[in-house]
């Protein structure tokens, strides 16, 4: 397969070609050549009938489609951006959500767009089973199947080893829900549908818990994972699904104190102050979202159409499926509420202590519930934490106190490590739940362990903020290494095939 980066300059004058859009940045029109010219270079002819020269080596021929455009676009006669965005939006409006690129398959808003047959039906997923990719239209069961077929390789002794499955886009793509879908396949496939096997079913139900305190409001987006996670799905001798782990990274702190205009805080807090009953409410000292100014002051404290205090029950729920007792269940939510009554502090400067930071008395009832809700041994406590930090020089240590600045600083990293570390735990014990031989294994395989997995790394969107902190450019610089090393492993793969079946292929 050539690069099909250009064409020859002796191509024929009518030929169809792409032409950069004169004025919107990474779109394309359709032209043709309208002349060659001495010096090698080519008049075109876009649609509109604006006219451009170009060198005729740099023209970008197109492709003549069939009806429903090309599955795999390794196929496509000329391999460049319009070429591709031209196969994807044909296949996309007949019906066509997904295709491949090889071993890649993209899909193009796979659960806003109502296709005339449903994607997602058990006969549609038992069709993929059993078959290689080439053999059903482009999906992503195909390559789960791909996945579950190197784990049952593996399990033969036939070659085979532990598969990765990227899952990359902007935010709102659909990444998560991708997820799910994959996950259901390998279950259904791994055990045949069995009701003793319930470690998808413990995955899936404890999502909610993990969307309630990982994901949030966006302007992109309105359940956008603000986390990145990669599931491991073990397999047992007999390629049976029995146990799962989640691992999590970079969980976007900052968010907890503060979003962009028209954002939210992340779901836990809306579902908690709309959801919780009297004495829940009673416990966590709860006033009203608009209370609050963690949660209030982007100016976004409702979503359309989703109803927090029914998702706070979902929560619960997914509490109690991986094993949280309602001390710890409430104990959580009392982070929650510490977290809130951290975000009503206020500081002045006490002149009588070298203008260092204080809490104001109109903060005083915030303060005390923080300190309450945290465990300290009073609200003294909390406030030395907040307005002082102390230096150890040689042998002796020294108490500073804090500008008012400083405090405020200090206040918003406790409450951002506060929850940081919450979410941390619960999903230790979401892991629990899911470790191979727990309680969500099947019988058979309760005790055991595995190192058979295919995994499914669920990376964030990348985001540009109206202002952007240190931790958004480690965020999106993650997840641009993670796609090179995802492109250098798929492409250098390629290359091994062609090389294998003696094809040639050109460099760009």
């Amino acid at each position: 397969v050539g690069s099909g980066c250009g064409m020859e300059a002796d191509s024929i004058a009518s030929d169809k070609v792409w032409v950069a859009h004169p004025s919107i940045d990474g779109e394309w029109v359709p032209g043709h050549v309208s002349a060659r010219h001495e010096d090698g270079s080519a008049t075109v002819t876009a649609e509109d009938g604006t006219e451009v020269k170009q060198k005729a080596e740099e023209l970008l021929r197109a492709n003549t489609l069939p009806d429903e455009g090309v599955e795999d676009m390794q196929k496509l006669n000329y391999l460049h951006e319009p070429a591709l965005l031209h196969n994807l939006s044909h296949r996309f409006f007949r019906d066509h959500v997904y295709t491949y690129t090889g071993r890649i398959c993209i899909s193009i808003n796979p659960f806003n767009w109502e296709v005339s047959t449903p994607l997602y039906t058990k006969d549609k997923l038992l069709k993929y089973r059993g078959t290689d990719m080439e053999s059903n239209p482009p999906h992503v069961y195909a390559m789960s199947e791909r996945a579950y077929k190197a784990i049952l390789q593996r399990n033969r002794g036939d070659g085979g080893e532990n598969q990765s499955i990227l899952v990359s886009g902007e935010s709102g793509a659909g990444k998560t829900e991708a997820v799910k879908i994959m996950m259901a396949f390998l279950a259904e496939v791994s055990t045949g549908g069995s009701p003793e096997n319930t470690v998808a079913e413990r995955v899936m139900q404890s999502n909610p818990l993990l969307e309630a305190f990982g994901n949030a409001r966006t302007l992109r987006n309105n359940n956008s994972s603000r986390f990145g996670k990669f599931i491991e799905i073990q397999f047992d001798a007999r390629s049976r699904m029995c146990g799962a782990q989640v691992h999590i990274y970079l969980l976007e702190k900052t968010r907890v104190v503060g979003q962009t205009q028209g954002e939210r805080n992340y779901h836990s807090f809306y579902q908690l102050l709309r959801g919780a009953d009297e004495k829940m409410r009673t416990a966590c000292h709860l006033a009203s979202a608009e209370d609050y100014g963690y949660v209030s002051k982007s100016g976004c404290t409702e979503i359309k159409g989703v109803d927090d205090a029914h998702e706070y029950e979902r929560t619960r729920r997914a509490m109690e499926v991986i094993g949280l007792s309602p001390t710890e269940v409430e104990g959580s939510f009392a982070l929650l509420g510490a977290v809130l009554a951290l975000s009503n502090l206020a500081f002045e400067a006490d002149e009588a202590n070298e203008d260092g930071a204080r809490v104001t008395e109109a903060s005083q009832q915030w303060l005390t519930t923080a300190a309450s809700l945290t465990g300290c041994e009073g609200a003294e406590e909390l406030t030395g934490a907040l307005c002082t930090r102390q230096i150890v020089a040689r042998d002796e240590m020294y108490t500073v106190r804090l500008t008012v600045e400083q405090a405020g600083d200090s206040r918003d990293a406790l409450a951002k490590a506060l929850y940081g570390k919450l979410f941390d735990w619960l999903v230790s014990r979401v892991n629990v739940c899911l470790a191979a031989g727990g309680p969500g294994a099947a019988p058979a395989a309760k005790g055991s362990t595995s190192d058979l997995f295919v995994g499914i790394l669920d990376i964030f969107g990348f985001e540009h903020f109206e202002v952007n902190s240190l931790e958004q450019l480690c965020i999106n610089y993650t997840n641009e290494k993670l796609q090179a090393r995802f492109n250098e492993h798929v492409f250098a793969q390629a290359q091994e095939e062609n090389a294998v079946e003696g094809v040639q292929v050109e460099d760009a």
